[in-house]
């Protein structure tokens, strides 16, 4: 990281994500980082409204340009070059005790953001707040594609809880508002129990490409893997990245932790597939990292290095 950025750091305070420049006013950039400060909509362990905070304060002094994948001359494709020409957009004033008030700021930040040509990147912040992102970006752009990675299915109907909104339901309404293709949406590392078949049932009709993560591991289902993949990026995409699709060991600090999950290669080998999409994708997010729980230093680690490589 270079030294007027860190010597900015020092002078001022702030952490802004990756060293990137501060800027809150929308204005036209490569991208922009949007911390979403709110876990209105979780179920079980809150404390995602504080991982904004916990995920710029990790990346201080990792720098723009993660390590390409091979470097011995002869070796495969490389990876990703760098994040360049993003800022750091401070955090979108989501109130903490309203989920409907707080997507409804969601909806109309990433929309100016994006109405100025800029890709857009939260920092969660719970899962629903996925749902704000969808309604400004398809607004724009019309159904999108999505590239969800995540231990549940999200598309539950919410009547357990007695609300159709909350962070295991928001792929239900994206879906039934015609804010995705449901056609071009795969899930991966898909491994969590249920209370019942119908989200599987839901997702399976629709037409939604779902991945656990021994499915994943198959050298058999390798082709249609990769023909997943490329569908997702057949036009305006977004990328959803819940940090409990990786194995807890990994990432404990979050809500709904499940054993048996994807590996940092695994999921960087998600990340890497949307390279070969024809479009960048248009939006993506890091969800769920929940600060106050055990293992958030750890985890908050793991989440800006697939972080760096989402933006790269």
């Amino acid at each position: 990281m270079p030294a007027d950025v860190l010597l900015r750091g020092l002078r001022t305070g702030l952490t802004p994500f990756l060293g990137l420049p501060l800027c809150i006013d929308p204005r036209p950039a490569a991208g922009v980082v949007l911390g979403v400060p709110c876990d209105a909509g979780v179920i079980n362990r809150p404390g995602a409204r504080l991982g904004p905070w916990a995920l710029r304060a990790a990346s201080m002094g990792l720098g723009t340009h993660p390590m390409p994948e091979r470097l011995r001359e002869g070796a495969p494709v490389l990876g990703p070059a760098a994040a360049h020409g993003w800022l750091d957009g401070g955090n979108i004033p989501t109130l903490p005790f309203s989920l409907a008030g707080a997507l409804d700021t969601v909806q109309a930040t990433v929309g100016a953001w994006a109405m100025n040509g800029c890709r857009t990147f939260m920092l969660g912040g719970d899962h629903s707040m996925t749902l704000g992102a969808l309604r400004a970006l398809a607004h724009q752009h019309g159904p999108l594609g999505l590239l969800h990675v995540d231990a549940h299915p999200d598309a539950a109907d919410g009547a357990a809880w007695g609300t159709d909104i909350h962070h295991g339901t928001w792929l239900r309404q994206a879906i039934e508002e015609n804010l995705v293709d449901p056609e071009r949406v795969m899930q991966a590392g898909l491994r969590a129990p249920r209370f019942d078949e119908d989200e599987l049932t839901y997702l399976q009709a629709a037409g939604v490409r779902m991945w656990t993560p021994a499915d994943l591991r198959d050298p058999l289902l390798a082709l249609a893997l990769k023909k997943d993949l490329a569908a997702v990026g057949r036009g305006p995409a977004y990328l959803s990245l819940d940090l409990d699709a990786l194995d807890p060991i990994l990432v404990p600090a979050v809500a709904e932790p499940v054993p048996g999950g994807l590996s940092m290669a695994e999921t960087l080998h998600l990340i890497h597939a949307a390279r070969q999409w024809p479009e960048p994708w248009v939006g993506a997010d890091l969800m769920e990292l929940a600060p106050p729980l055990e293992g958030a230093e750890a985890s908050a680690r793991v989440a800006v290095h697939l972080a760096l490589h989402m933006l790269a």
